[in-house]
């Protein structure tokens, strides 16, 4: 009997591990089997995914358009009717003049004052002035041309423009300044009767033409026939070569008056009429004021334009086209004055009778 238990005992031993063996090789297929099942799921997921995308089609990428209003903000002119009464010149002083920067609020380029009222002041910027209403034409003194600038109008066939391209044009009023000057500037040139005389003298430190800078412009001596700055024609290509250099000029250096002056007056024939337009105190404006029958012995017009400069500076200028029978206009915060309505903010400079 023992010898039979042991025998069965032998024979189920084999069995048992057998049994054994099965499980392992059963569990290492159930994993590959569930690797392979993940696989093919997950391969399955991303051609799915793959083909919605070629379905949908790429997304369209939105377009922004934005629209702007571009405001109208020239600021426009008032005209006063009333004049300041006032006594003596005062001290000069080498200080800059007072400044009132026109403030910006749109990016559209800078507007000239445009005159509210239509109605002419007979003694504003909206009258003709000028000396020379004659018959004569071409080089004579009479009215063979008309000028324009700052809404004033001048009869003669030569004209000289004096313009301030000082620092301070681009200083404390953001460029403002500058920028109306240069289309006011523009606009005149681009106005001038075909073949008139003209002419553009630039100033701050000294005087210099277009296409010169300050630094570049070679010293010239009024009194000096090789020195005297020639004539420009109002044709086609001298109208075009001036605005170009008008867009160009850059502003540098202080302000002196009478250099340019005495180099408008040396011009040969002489100018019918000069436009000076500054926008500060200059330097010398005492001696210019002092010394200007020496200084414009042919007693020719100057018309003058403050450009955001009341009190002193104006004053001088005031002064100035009073002793050549000229006119003075001021553009203040923006608007326009002339005549006996510009007086207001001049400091003490005699009364408004004949000006």
């Amino acid at each position: 009997m023992q010898e039979t238990a042991t025998n069965d005992q032998s024979i189920h031993e084999p069995s048992q591990a057998l049994t054994e063996s099965d499980l392992l090789q059963l569990k290492r297929k159930n994993k590959i089997a569930s690797l392979v099942t993940t696989g093919i799921v997950h391969l399955f997921i991303g051609l799915v995914l793959y083909l919605i995308v070629l379905t949908l089609g790429k997304d369209e990428v939105p377009q922004i358009v934005a629209v702007t209003e571009t405001r109208d903000d020239t600021p426009q002119i008032e005209r006063k009717d009333f004049a300041k009464k006032v006594k003596k010149k005062p001290q000069p002083a080498k200080s800059a003049a007072r400044i009132n920067p026109i403030s910006a609020t749109t990016a559209s380029s800078i507007s000239v004052p445009a005159f509210e009222d239509p109605v002419v002041d007979p003694l504003g910027i909206g009258t003709d002035f000028g000396r020379g209403f004659g018959s004569g034409i071409g080089d004579g003194d009479g009215g063979g041309g008309t000028s324009t600038f700052f809404g004033g109008t001048a009869k003669g066939n030569r004209v000289v423009f004096v313009v301030d391209f000082s620092a301070s044009m681009i200083r404390e009023g953001g460029g403002v300044r500058l920028k109306m000057l240069k289309q006011e500037l523009v606009k005149s040139i681009s106005k001038l009767p075909e073949g008139m005389s003209f002419q553009i003298i630039y100033y701050s430190t000294a005087p210099w033409l277009g296409g010169e800078s300050l630094y570049t412009a070679p010293t010239r001596f009024p009194d000096k026939a090789e020195d005297r700055i020639p004539w420009s024609k109002a044709t086609k290509e001298g109208i075009a070569a001036a605005v170009n250099n008008v867009q160009s000029a850059k502003p540098e250096g202080a302000t002196i008056w009478r250099d340019p002056l005495e180099l408008a007056f040396a011009m040969r024939p002489v100018p019918v009429v000069v436009w000076l337009l500054s926008d500060g105190e200059a330097q010398d404006a005492e001696e210019v004021v002092n010394k200007m029958q020496e200084i414009n012995p042919s007693k020719i017009p100057i018309n003058t334009i403050g450009l955001e400069v009341p009190g002193r500076a104006f004053s001088y200028l005031v002064e100035i086209s009073k002793s050549t029978g000229g006119k003075a206009s001021i553009v203040h915060k923006g608007k326009l004055y002339s005549g006996p309505a510009a007086l207001q903010f001049s400091d003490d400079f005699g009364n408004a009778a004949g000006f």
